[in-house]
């Protein structure tokens, strides 16, 4: 990969992109609420959490990689119906829908390339994980470096959730998201298969939360 493919990755994978990460705890807070997640097994809880939603959501990323270097927008948008009715409760589905159309957008606007202001136009539903694999492709980054981006991005803005609700300093923060590297690698070769009873349940009791500071 050469600096400005390098840089261009970076800019991409910022957890602070301006594309709603920080209004989304995607069930965490949920969990939290039952207390089954805490800040002692907040690092086995993701090492799993990669294992399965993560492996899930990096194939889809590489998939829609490949398809924007062919490029096959039908196809995409296909494959984003597809990981769109693999989301169960609706709440994440949502949000992964409203972030993964902002993110098209951002980086329309950003790059100026013609086949992401084609897609940035439309207004068929479009998740995160395609959405970064999708404009990664468009800029021929590599698929698994930008499944482990896209990965990476997911986890730290995860971490910071975690970290406005439970006792989380950012030194600690930060050893977890350290230590999450090799899972977030193996996560990143992809898989099409997730289980993950749990995490659907709590997500779709949040709006019955007495008290609540994310959307989903």
């Amino acid at each position: 990969m050469n600096s400005k493919a390098l840089l261009e990755l970076l800019h991409l994978a910022d957890s602070a992109l301006p594309i709603g990460g920080a209004a989304h705890s995607f069930g965490l807070e949920s969990l939290i609420d039952t207390e089954l997640l805490h800040s002692g097994n907040l690092e086995e809880f993701f090492s799993g959490y990669l294992e399965e939603t993560g492996a899930l959501e990096a194939s889809y990323c590489a998939r829609s990689c490949e398809l924007a270097r062919i490029p096959a927008m039908e196809r995409w948008y296909r494959l984003n119906t597809e990981l769109g009715a693999r989301k169960l409760a609706r709440e994440p589905r949502d949000a992964s829908a409203a972030m993964g159309r902002r993110f098209v957008q951002l980086a329309a606007n950003i790059t100026g390339h013609g086949l992401l202001l084609t897609a940035a136009s439309e207004t068929r539903e479009v998740h995160l994980a395609a959405s970064f694999g999708f404009v990664a492709g468009a800029l021929d980054l590599d698929a698994e470096i930008a499944s482990a981006a896209y990965l990476q991005q997911s986890i730290t803005t995860l971490i910071a959730c975690c970290q406005r609700l439970l006792p989380l300093g950012q030194t600690h923060a930060h050893q977890i998201l350290w230590n999450l590297k090799p899972a977030i690698l193996r996560a990143a070769s992809g898989s099409d298969t997730s289980f993950t009873p749990l995490l659907d349940c709590v997500a779709a009791r949040h709006a019955t939360l007495r008290t609540r500071l994310f959307i989903s």
